[in-house]
């Protein structure tokens, strides 16, 4: 790095975020993607969890509807009910989100003349399920989205991280990059507390993003951690590095699966995820997940407990969320030995 290029990375820097980096960004979306993006489709921001935030306060006002998959991420849940906005959710199987609830979802809220505003979606090794939508799922739900003029909004931070196949395309190639907002981020690749991330998104969009009250203010997002990063991917670390986490956590992943395999009574049901970190576990009905829980933390196995990834908690007692990308292959085996003799008790 310069003294100029160190200079910059200390100041407030570009609102729509670091030049460099937005370009090697673009080339990399665009080549990933097959898509056209330029310029004037991306913007940096402080994570995925600011670019989320973001998009709400721009797009939504308290009351408004917003359809979140059940399950979803935790987190993005709070994030989105700090804004005051009511939550629908539409449930998922093994392909995605259900086109045929969600339609019914959209001709229900339209009967009681209720538009929604956003639709919240993480397509690709989804957290918690770690599934990944399906082509077919996901061309119906661009479908239903232009039908009901419904901004999609898609949460893309785990696409980097597939163990195998090609990742079907994105909504955001899907509708041609039509009311669709992509969020990226390099959270899950490179380090979290760098804090950059991006929205991929029409020009307008893009736009008022950069032209909102907290952008102007603030300058743009992460400057040093920005230029941080464009240096390592620039010298081409971030592929080197990715091959390499993509098969750690993939032997991560068989070995849980296997274990999971081995130890677990016939009555419990999990995902197969083809990249990411999760394993969804889907418990029977005699069981509950927050008792489960507690009972192998007692044994020193954290896993967490599916009530708070839903809009309704209910839905999520009889299911647990397991990870497996900071854990040894012992502690991985160990773990779901545990859990499962926990399970059977």
């Amino acid at each position: 790095m310069t003294s100029s290029q160190a200079a910059n990375a200390l100041a407030y820097g570009n609102e729509q975020g670091n030049i460099a980096l937005m370009d090697y960004l673009v080339k990399r979306i665009n080549q990933e993607q097959h898509l056209n993006l330029s310029a004037e489709n991306l913007m940096i921001t402080a994570g995925s969890t600011n670019a989320l935030d973001m998009i709400a306060r721009l797009y939504t006002q308290a009351g408004d509807a917003v359809i979140v998959e059940a399950p979803s991420y935790v987190d993005s849940l709070h994030v989105l009910r700090d804004h005051g906005v009511k939550l629908y959710a539409v449930p998922m199987d093994d392909e995605g989100m259900l086109p045929d609830e969600l339609e019914a979802l959209l001709k229900d809220l339209a009967s009681k003349q209720i538009k929604p505003r956003l639709l919240y979606t993480i397509p690709n090794f989804h957290n918690p399920t770690g599934i990944t939508a399906s082509e077919a799922r996901r061309t119906a739900i661009v479908k239903l989205a232009r039908q009901y003029d419904l901004m999609i909004v898609e949460d893309d931070v785990y696409r980097d991280l597939a163990f195998e196949a090609n990742i079907p395309p994105s909504y955001f190639a899907l509708a041609g990059g039509e009311n669709v907002i992509q969020i990226g981020s390099v959270s899950k690749t490179i380090a979290p507390g760098l804090r950059v991330g991006w929205i991929v998104a029409c020009a307008e969009i893009v736009q008022r993003c950069v032209d909102c009250g907290t952008t102007q203010m603030g300058g743009g997002a992460s400057p040093l951690s920005a230029q941080i990063v464009v240096e390592f991917c620039r010298q081409g670390d971030w592929d080197t590095h990715l091959e390499h986490i993509r098969n750690l956590y993939q032997t991560r992943r068989d070995t849980m699966l296997a274990a999971l395999d081995l130890y677990m009574p016939p009555d419990v049901t999990w995902t197969q995820p083809a990249g990411g970190f999760f394993v969804w576990l889907t418990l029977p009905e005699n069981k509950y997940a927050a008792v489960v829980k507690r009972q192998a933390s007692e044994r020193g196995v954290l896993v967490a407990s599916g009530e708070g990834f839903f809009v309704n908690p209910a839905d999520g007692q009889h299911h647990l969320r397991l990870t497996y990308s900071f854990a040894s292959l012992d502690d991985i085996e160990t773990a779901v030995r545990v859990l499962a003799e926990v399970v059977s008790a």
